[in-house]
Order: structure tokens, then sequence, then C-alpha cells
């Protein structure tokens, strides 16, 4: 009964720590957007072009992007001008992007706080 208790509070306290961690990582990075991003050259630089979530043109050479993670720390080589590519771009600097989906592993972070804190809270309820 008493260990019962014991891992039922240290599953809600491991699940909240989680999930307050998810969450400052989140705020630490700001919020990135998803749009869909065009290729094109200029003087024989690869660049990209979309709009920013207040309607502005952004272009940025496609070198000065994020690499793809555990592909290498090169940038990836560039797309034919003229294809779509669906980017992210960090709200506050929009020339800033990746091809990556960010926050990747904060979303299992905050899913396994989630599930440790209302299986802890449920394991609470079962009877002595």
């Amino acid at each position: 009964m008493i260990a019962l208790e014991i891992v039922s509070s240290t599953l809600v306290a491991l699940g909240l720590g989680l999930l307050i961690a998810a969450l400052t990582i989140r705020l630490i990075y700001g919020s990135w957007t998803k749009t869909q991003a065009i290729t094109f050259e200029h003087e024989g630089h690869p660049y990209l072009r979309w709009h920013d979530h207040r309607y502005r043109i952004v272009e940025a050479l496609w070198s000065s992007g994020t690499p793809r993670r555990g592909r290498g720390s090169a940038a990836p080589q560039p797309w034919t001008p003229g294809e779509d590519v669906t980017i992210y771009y960090h709200a506050r600097q929009p020339t800033h992007w990746s091809l990556d989906e960010p926050y990747r592993g904060t979303r299992v972070i905050a899913v396994v706080g989630l599930a440790c804190a209302i299986s802890g809270a449920l394991l609470g309820f079962l009877p002595a």
C-alpha cells in the first residue's frame, strides 16, 4: 500500500516535470510556422522564397537553412529551381528556416509526461 503511494506520487511528479520541461523548451525556442516555399536561382546561388505570417515576402539562401538532423552537418543539396518545398521558419526571424519539423523530441517528452502523470493519478485511486 505504501509502495503504491510512493510509485503513484513519483509518476505524477515525473510526469509533471516532463510536461514542464517540454513547455520550457517550446517557450525558449519560440514559435515555428510551417509553409510552402519555392526555390529559385539568383546570380548562380540557390534561394528560397515564401510568405511569412505577416504576408511579407522572405528570401533566404538555401545554404542558410538548418541542416537536417542525423544526416551530417552540411546543408542539404538544393532542389531544382521552381520546385515547392515544405519548410518551417522561425516567427521572430523569418530568414531562419529548416526542412525538418522543429520540436519533434518535445512532443515525445510531453506525451510521456502526460502518460506518467495520468497513470500516477489513476494509481492513487486503486483500492488498498
